[in-house]
């Protein structure tokens, strides 16, 4: 069964404003859906302790089925570039919209996702092609080949910086600011530009770091990073969900700060 070549798959673009990552835990996926994210990213890298993977694979499945329950709110496997193919086997259900690939950096890791998920379509019944891929490039090499990565399969819908600020060497200035990654994240949106992909990110300023930051500076790096091209972008506490959403939205913070 062959692809379906539509940039991105052949699923229409509905809103992806708020990507919540939540660990393989039925009782973390119902927290995380009361904060109203627009996509929930079930996320086997980072908040999966190596030792603890294969544990999370078992769990997988019934994780996702649980999130697949719940109304207006996309489903999204973020899995090791090194164990995708038991991770997706695990995961991939009827209604899972797609996946998150950090670290990435080789276009035959691409095209392992794209020949799994292709098996795993027909297999399972999903339209062949549907199956989306988001570019996680938190690396140097990853960055640099952007371009190539994101043209190596149509299935590829978006592309993000991901935590450059913890897998590269930005060299944080005595302000705290990391000066090169205003230029890395402009660096992507051109690319994705070029390519018809969709850029997610956000920009936030110290003393706050992304994924822990408070609602209100959340607000504020969607801000920023939407006047720099974002549509969206990643985060790790639920109360984080609201502020990106109305970030992107172009909502007042009073509004419902």
């Amino acid at each position: 069964m062959g692809l379906v070549h539509l940039r991105g798959g052949n699923l229409p673009s509905p809103k992806r404003r708020s990507w919540l990552l939540v660990p393989p835990f039925e009782e973390a996926v119902d927290e995380a859906l009361g904060h109203g994210p627009d996509v929930l990213v079930i996320d086997m890298v980072e908040l999966v302790l190596p030792e603890a993977n294969a544990e999370a694979v078992k769990r997988l499945p019934g994780v996702v089925e649980r999130a697949l329950e719940a109304d207006g709110v996309e489903v999204f496997l973020q899995v090791n570039v090194n164990q995708m193919a038991e991770e997706l086997e695990a995961g991939i259900q009827l209604g899972v919209s797609g996946i998150v690939i950090p670290r990435l950096e080789w276009k035959a890791q691409v095209r392992q996702a794209d020949a799994v998920l292709s098996r795993l379509e027909e297999r399972q019944g999903i339209s062949a092609g549907s199956l989306q891929v988001v570019a996680s490039l938190d690396t140097a090499l990853g960055n640099h080949r952007a371009m190539e990565l994101i043209q190596t399969s149509p299935r590829v819908w978006g592309i993000s910086p991901g935590r450059v600020d913890l897998v590269m060497d930005l060299r944080p200035g005595p302000d705290g600011e990391f000066h090169l990654l205003p230029f890395l994240m402009q660096r992507l949106i051109i690319a994705a530009g070029a390519a018809g992909v969709t850029p997610l990110g956000a920009w936030w300023r110290p003393p706050a770091r992304g994924l822990m930051a408070s609602p209100k500076d959340t607000y504020e790096a969607a801000i920023r990073g939407k006047a720099l091209g974002f549509r969206g972008a990643f985060c790790i506490l639920g109360e984080q969900a609201k502020a990106l959403n109305r970030g992107f939205d172009g909502q007042g913070w009073e509004e419902g700060g």
